[in-house]
C-alpha cells in the first residue's frame, strides 16, 4: 500500500553510531518497493539495520530487523566465504511454506556474502504454479519466492549480489526484443531491477579484501540473437561491457579473480544448446573469452544456468570453470543435463543440486582458494566435491 520506509543502521554492538535516514516513499508504479543507499559504512563490519513501514499519515507499522556484512579494504588480508546458487522455482521447493531448504543449510557457515546467478523465478515454467504472462503475475511470483520462510530469513543475513538469466528476465533463451504474453523485453528488465538491489549498470566489480575480486557479468542485456549466423559481430557482453570486462581485469591486483557469468563459458553443455559461449553458435565470442581469461594469473569463471554441479578445464586454453549447478536435486532433474566428458571435467555431479561453497583463506601467507560443491535436503548438505588451489598453482 501507499507509504514510505525508515531505515536505521548501525555497527553490531554499537548502537550508539546509529544512523537513521528521512523516511522514504515506496513506489506505487514499481509494486510498491524502494531501494535505498546506505552511506557512511565502515569496511570489513558486521551491521544491524531496522526498516519500518509507515502509513501516509506516519502511524507505524511492521519492523524488520537485518544484519549485512560491508567488504574488507582491498588492502586487508581476511578469510572470506561467499555462497553461490542458480536455477530456483517455485515448482520444486522442497517446502510449500519454508522455501528452498539450501538457504537453512547455507547460513550454517556464516557466509559473508551469496551471489544467486540467475533464474530466482521462472516466468515460464509451472505445473500446478499459473505461468507469469502479465506483469501482476511475474510480481506475484517474486513476492512468493521471497516469502517463505528459509528465503526470507537468510536475506534478512547476509549480504546478497543478485543477477539475471533468461527465465526472470522474460523466458528460455530470450534476447532483446522478444516478449512473452504480455511482457515486453522492457517490462523484463524493469520487474528485475525493481525486485532485486542493483547498480547504476547491471554488470559490476565487487573488491572484497586483497585476496578477491568478482566480476558479475550481464548475459541478456546487449545480446545479439541466438539465431543469427555467428561471427565477429554477434555478442553475448556487447561492446561495451566486454571492453570495461578486459580492462578492468587487467588492472585488478587482487590474489584471485572470479569472473561470475549467468551461464557457461567453458561447459560443455549438453546437446542441442544455442545460448551461451560454450555452445557452438558463439564460437567467435567464446573463444576470444577463454584465450584471454586464461593469460590472468589465479583467474576462475563461475556460472550458473546449467542444472548440473561441475568444475571444467578447457582443454584448449586450460581455463577453469566452476558451475554451482541447480538449488537443490529435485531440479535437477529438469532438462535434463550433459554427459560427463573426461577431456574436461575434474568434477560431474550430474543430478545433484545444493548450492556453491568459496572460501578463500591463507595457509602460511599462501593464498588459496577453494570450491566446495554441498548437496540437498536430501544429503543433509553435506559436501560432494571439494577442489583447492594455491595461488602459486594457478596460471
Amino acid at each position: 500500500m501507499p507509504g514510505s520506509v525508515l531505515v536505521r543502521y548501525w555497527p553490531e554492538g554499537a548502537q550508539q553510531e546509529m544512523i537513521e535516514l528521512q523516511p522514504i516513499a515506496v513506489d506505487k508504479q514499481k509494486d510498491f518497493t524502494c531501494q535505498i543507499m546506505l552511506s557512511d559504512l565502515k569496511s570489513n563490519t558486521q551491521y544491524t539495520a531496522t526498516v519500518m513501514a509507515l502509513s501516509e499519515s506516519g502511524l507505524k507499522g511492521q519492523e524488520l530487523t537485518a544484519k549485512f556484512k560491508t567488504a574488507p579494504n582491498p588492502d586487508q588480508i581476511a578469510d572470506i566465504e561467499a555462497v553461490v546458487v542458480t536455477c530456483q522455482g517455485h515448482q520444486t521447493i522442497d517446502d510449500p511454506d519454508k522455501g528452498h531448504w539450501a538457504y537453512s543449510h547455507m547460513l550454517t557457515h556464516q557466509p559473508d556474502f551469496f551471489i544467486h546467478t540467475g533464474d530466482v523465478v521462472y516466468y515460464d515454467k509451472g505445473k500446478a504454479f499459473p505461468l507469469s504472462k502479465t506483469v501482476s503475475a511475474a510480481r506475484q511470483r517474486w513476492n512468493l519466492m521471497f516469502s517463505y520462510d528459509w528465503n526470507r530469513d537468510f536475506h534478512s543475513e547476509v549480504s546478497s549480489y543478485f543477477m539475471k538469466d533468461d527465465h526472470d528476465t522474460l523466458k528460455d533463451d530470450c534476447w532483446p526484443g522478444q516478449s512473452y504474453g504480455k511482457i515486453t523485453w522492457e517490462d523484463g528488465l524493469s520487474l528485475f531491477k525493481e525486485q532485486t538491489p542493483q547498480g547504476p549498470l547491471p554488470y559490476r566489480r565487487v573488491r572484497w579484501g586483497k585476496d578477491l575480486e568478482f566480476w558479475l557479468i550481464e548475459g541478456r542485456d546487449y545480446r545479439s540473437p541466438n539465431n543469427i549466423p555467428d561471427g565477429p559481430e554477434k555478442t553475448i557482453l556487447g561492446e561495451k561491457q566486454k571492453a570495461w570486462l578486459m580492462k578492468t581485469l587487467t588492472e585488478s591486483d587482487a590474489t584471485f579473480k572470479l569472473v561470475v557469468f549467468p551461464s557457461p563459458v567453458v561447459g560443455p553443455d549438453k546437446k542441442g544448446k544455442t545460448d551461451n559461449h560454450s555452445n557452438s553458435n558463439f564460437t567467435h565470442e567464446g573463444n576470444e573469452l577463454r584465450n584471454f581469461l586464461s593469460q590472468l594469473s589465479n583467474t576462475f569463471v563461475v556460472c550458473g544456468d546449467r542444472h548440473w554441479q561441475y568444475a571444467s578445464k578447457d582443454p584448449v586454453t586450460g581455463l577453469i570453470e566452476i558451475c554451482s549447478g541447480p538449488i537443490n536435486n529435485e531440479h535437477a532433474k529438469i532438462g535434463g543435463s550433459a554427459h560427463v566428458n573426461k577431456k574436461y571435467h575434474l568434477y560431474y555431479g550430474r543430478g545433484k543440486g545444493g548450492y556453491l561453497r568459496i572460501a578463500v583463506t591463507r595457509i602460511d601467507n599462501v593464498p588459496q582458494i577453494s570450491f566446495i560443491w554441498h548437496g540437498d535436503q536430501k544429503s543433509g548438505g553435506s559436501i560432494n566435491k571439494e577442489l583447492l588451489f594455491h595461488a602459486s598453482q594457478v596460471k
